[in-house]
C-alpha cells in the first residue's frame, strides 16, 4: 500500500514524470514476486531513471514507512490485517525536510 504525491504545485511535465514513477512503482508491487532476480535490476533502472528526471524538473523525493493494521469491511469482529504504508513525497530540491509526518489512521475505499 503507498500514498504518494507532491508537497507543492508541479509543472505539467513534473506531474507526468511523478505519475509515471508512481504508476511504474505500483505495477511493480503488485507482481514483484513474478520477476526474475535479473529481471529486477531493469525495473530499477527505469525507476531511477524517473528519479533522475524528476531531479532535473527540480523535484527531491523523500519517503517513510508505516506499519499498521487494516480491517476491511464494517465488521467490528473482524481481525486486522498487518501492513507497510509506504509514503513518497516530492519536495522542490533544496527545500526538502528532514522529517515530515505521516497519519496514523486514514479511511480506504474501493
Amino acid at each position: 500500500m503507498d500514498l504518494s504525491e507532491p508537497a507543492f504545485e508541479l509543472t505539467r511535465e513534473a506531474e507526468e514524470t511523478f505519475a509515471a514513477l508512481v504508476d511504474y512503482f505500483r505495477d511493480y508491487r503488485d507482481c514483484a514476486d513474478a520477476y526474475s532476480e535479473t529481471q529486477k535490476f531493469e525495473v530499477y533502472d527505469e525507476m531511477q531513471s524517473q528519479i533522475d528526471a524528476l531531479k532535473t524538473l527540480g523535484v527531491s523525493l523523500r519517503f517513510a514507512e508505516r506499519k499498521m493494521q487494516v480491517k476491511w469491511g464494517s465488521d467490528e469482529d473482524s481481525k486486522p490485517m498487518p501492513v507497510t504504508v509506504l509514503y513518497v513525497v516530492g519536495f522542490p530540491i533544496g527545500r526538502e525536510p528532514e522529517q515530515f509526518a505521516t497519519p496514523k489512521s486514514g479511511g480506504l475505499r474501493l
